[in-house]
């Protein structure tokens, strides 16, 4: 990114959560997991956590080491932690997943490795963490995306104690007489403040700047530090309501509504500055990456609305299933891999030719990639996600399974097209390695 230097291990957290993604869809496909059974069973664990915690989390990990600088206009601090906190995050969700494997009746290990993997998990993500918070903090002026990553981070410790503290139940480390309430209660805190807290609104802070630079729009947002204030409150309203037993049975109206509310009102911000970002934007014609993420955002009301209908009237159609599914898949996973788009070509362009810029004829970004090919894998992926998510809320498993696969297909074609961006596949000939430049690896960079 520009004014940041190349993080050399960016790229080896998105191709392992571009693995991660690709396994956990071809799980999907073949009926592995709810709705083939229950949500909370040991398969649907092994489901939700290699989506959430191997592709969600380590692409917002990876992405944050190359990000966060730019946010804090500054130098990374602590950058040393991240090939360690890479490979303690991989092993202990490994472990993790045999963990739940076993409950399953999968395997034979024993549960009590479940801690063990927690455990590496939150030594993990806290170190990640606490690296990306001290880059944050650094700049003494407080934007809207920073401070909502640093919310982001906040939730994030939330939630990977939360898990420590799972795991450790489930394993049979300790079963205290309050084992049942803390899964009772604190269980939907640790679900949403992953998946609201820590994911949806690091994603917000990130896309604010991202929209900005790639539409060419004005940074001053109208409403970025009400959204901030919002989004605060909204996870205080989450934690306090698990706290005191709120959430039993799963947000109980009396803890349900301020969460509710606070998190319309990030969303109406959040919404709103992106339509005034959109109107003011100099660049007309969006570039793919950009039109793809403002189709993703698209998902983002809706999982919400169907979570929101989930707590406020009584069927028996799993909307609350379904609002989460569309949250991962549709906004989440969509804006990932929109915005994937753009930064493996820009940051493979800036290490490749960076070292002979103004002394060598260079391809331009856009000629590492090819459009057309990825504009048809982005449409097919969002079609197979809305797919998805009605087969799931109708019961259609079968359909379910196939939309599944689908999104396999598209994911893995564009996993084929960052792979060629970082081959310079696309690049002309003429131009592709001019004395000087550097032919980049395919999972590490040279930060130069």
């Amino acid at each position: 990114m520009p004014g940041a230097p190349l993080s050399r291990w960016t790229m080896s957290y998105f191709a392992v959560a571009l693995a991660c993604l690709l396994s956990g869809l071809s799980l999907m496909g073949l009926g592995f997991g709810f709705p083939s059974v229950d949500v909370g069973a040991p398969d649907t664990l092994v489901l939700v956590h290699l989506i959430a915690i191997g592709w969600l989390g380590l692409l917002f990990l990876g992405a944050l080491l190359q990000f966060a600088p730019v946010l804090a206009a500054g130098s990374p601090r602590y950058g040393w932690v991240a090939a360690p906190t890479l490979v303690m995050i991989v092993i202990g969700l490994l472990i993790l997943l045999l963990g739940f494997l076993s409950l399953g009746g999968w395997l034979g290990i024993d549960p009590v490795v479940l801690p063990i993997g927690g455990l590496l998990l939150f030594l993990g993500f806290s170190a990640h963490a606490l690296s990306i918070a001290a880059t944050l903090t650094r700049r003494q002026e407080r934007d809207p995306p920073g401070l909502l990553v640093l919310l982001g981070l906040l939730a994030l410790a939330a939630t990977a104690g939360l898990g420590l503290t799972f795991s450790s139940l489930l394993g049979g480390v300790f079963i205290p007489n309050w084992a049942g309430d803390v899964l009772a209660y604190a269980l939907p805190a640790h679900a949403f403040s992953g998946l609201v807290g820590w994911m949806t609104l690091t994603a917000i802070g990130v896309s604010y700047r991202l929209f900005s630079m790639f539409m060419l729009a004005p940074e001053k947002s109208r409403f970025g530090r009400l959204l901030a204030l919002a989004a605060f409150a909204g996870l205080l309203s989450l934690w306090a309501g698990a706290m005191s037993g709120g959430f039993v049975p799963l947000l109980q109206p009396f803890a349900f509504w301020p969460v509710a509310i606070f998190l319309t009102l990030t969303l109406a911000f959040y919404l709103a500055d992106l339509v005034t970002m959109i109107r003011a934007r100099r660049r007309k014609a969006l570039e793919l990456n950009t039109s793809a993420g403002l189709v993703s955002v698209l998902h983002l009301p809706t999982g919400l609305v169907l979570i929101f209908l989930s707590q406020t009237i009584t069927t028996s159609a799993p909307l609350l299933e379904t609002g989460v599914y569309s949250l991962a898949m549709g906004w989440l996973s969509g804006l990932g891999l929109a915005q994937l788009y753009k930064i493996v070509p820009f940051l493979t362009w800036l290490e490749a030719y960076g070292p002979v810029m103004g002394r060598s004829a260079v391809p331009r970004v856009q000629d590492l990639v090819r459009e057309p090919k990825a504009r048809m894998y982005f449409a097919l992926y969002h079609v197979a996600v809305i797919a998805g998510g009605l087969c799931l809320l109708l019961g259609l498993d079968f359909w379910l399974r196939l939309a599944a696969w689908m999104q396999f297909a598209t994911v893995a074609g564009l996993g084929l097209e960052f792979f060629r961006a970082r081959r310079l596949s696309y690049a002309p000939e003429s131009v592709r390695l001019p004395s000087g430049a550097v032919r980049p690896h395919l999972v590490t960079a040279n930060p130069n």
